[in-house]
């Protein structure tokens, strides 16, 4: 079987029927890049939700008190040896860094009005390394390292009344039942994109907090950023090796997450139903192209075989055509799709006043982010390939049962 000959006569056949070969190849070129924009846009918003999770939240990692994850009290907070501290930067490299906290709730006052607010003890070089909240600054300076002062989310401010250079009060409980009191200049405001966070959010510099709250240096938990999630459980492996007959013990984010795991996983089911949904009807639109393109080409393929040719290559012929067709049109539009993920990655789109609302309720900011993963191209790729491979059969079978006779007296 010359199979260089029958690859150029599908190739021929294919140029010869320009236009059946512009349909089938554009009707999966707009199913490749609609498929690709829907997948983008579920990849990106889960990407968005796990990014700001570990910005704002928990990081990659987390050091602490074996009983702190079931109880997050300070009475568990606790300080690295220099050994511990030592091999902790050894094995971080350049690829992670540790950031110590101290977080508690806290009683905070204004002139004449109380709410609730979380403390949140840090180094301000390394929190703005993680998080960026120097960008989100709308009034003031930030912190500095030795700075008996605070910075407050701008819903917090609101809520207490308070403006910049006004004094705040924080009244909580600290170490092993001390008490917790202090009054402090606000020296800066931000607009946190996590509403839930903004509406409670006060920044102490490290050594402000552990005095606040009597700590002597000690840290509630250390966080542990990375820059990908595999080199955070290269870091947890060894971690976990230094921390063994200790107290302590090193958490992974899912595992101090469960819950935003399992809503990811659902929404990403749910995603996948969408999306086999969206197949379908890329399956029926494909296959009406391919079923039309083939009993057109009846009468040619009676003709090739009262010539002499067997079923069997022209069974192949037309398998490797439909191939060519698929390849053509999966490839065109994941070069067509790239550049509109990548305008959409770069510049998202702005959600109404409605739904912006509601997203910052779920901590995510106000757009529809778009996500330029590998996995993103290459499983669209893959699957509109395999369902080409499924509408094949068609042609396929077809060009070995068609009545030859029959197709010639047409």
């Amino acid at each position: 079987m010359n199979w260089i000959l029958i690859f150029k006569l599908a190739w021929r056949n294919l140029w010869r029927n320009k236009r059946r070969t512009l349909i089938t190849t554009g009707s999966i070129l707009f199913a490749v890049i609609l498929a690709l924009l829907m997948d983008s846009m579920n990849i990106g918003s889960h990407e968005q939700i796990i990014s700001n999770s570990l910005r704002f939240g928990t990081g990659y990692l987390q050091i602490q008190d074996t009983a702190y994850f079931e109880t997050p009290s300070l009475d568990f907070a606790f300080d690295l040896d220099e050994r511990q501290e030592e091999a902790l930067n050894q094995f971080l490299g350049h690829h992670a860094y540790a950031v110590p906290r101290v977080e508690s709730f806290v009683l905070a006052a204004g002139e004449s009005e109380t709410r609730g607010a979380l403390v949140i003890g840090i180094l301000p070089e390394l929190e703005n390394r993680m998080n960026g909240f120097q960008n989100f600054m709308i009034e003031g300076e930030i912190l500095n390292n030795d700075d008996q002062m605070v910075m407050i989310g701008s819903g917090l401010a609101q809520r207490l009344s308070l403006s910049l250079h006004d004094t705040l009060v924080v009244i909580g409980q600290g170490y092993q039942g001390m008490q917790a009191a202090g009054k402090y200049p606000i020296k800066g405001i931000i607009s946190h994109p996590m509403e839930f966070l903004d509406n409670q959010l006060i920044y102490l510099p490290f050594e402000e907090a552990s005095w606040l709250f009597v700590m002597d240096g000690k840290a509630s938990h250390w966080l542990i950023m990375a820059d990908t999630d595999k080199n955070a459980l290269r870091v947890q492996r060894e971690i976990e090796r230094l921390l063994e007959g200790t107290e302590l013990q090193v958490l992974h984010w899912k595992d101090l997450q469960p819950d935003l795991v399992k809503a990811l996983a659902f929404d990403a089911v749910s995603g996948r139903i969408m999306q086999f949904i969206l197949y379908v009807v890329i399956a029926f639109g494909i296959f009406g192209t391919v079923l039309t393109m083939t009993l057109e080409r009846q009468k040619e393929f009676a003709i090739l075989v009262s010539l002499g040719m067997k079923r069997h290559i022209l069974a192949l012929q037309c398998f490797i055509e439909t191939i060519l067709i698929s390849i053509l049109g999966v490839g065109a539009g994941i070069m067509l799709g790239f550049p509109v993920l990548f305008y959409f990655n770069r510049n998202p789109i702005p959600l109404g006043e409605g739904l912006s609302d509601l997203v910052k309720e779920y901590g995510m900011e106000p757009f529809l982010p778009f996500s330029l993963a590998p996995t993103v191209f290459i499983f669209q790729g893959i699957a509109m390939l395999i369902l080409t491979l499924i509408i094949t059969t068609y042609p396929v079978w077809r060009s070995l049962t068609f009545p030859v006779l029959e197709n010639l007296k047409r």
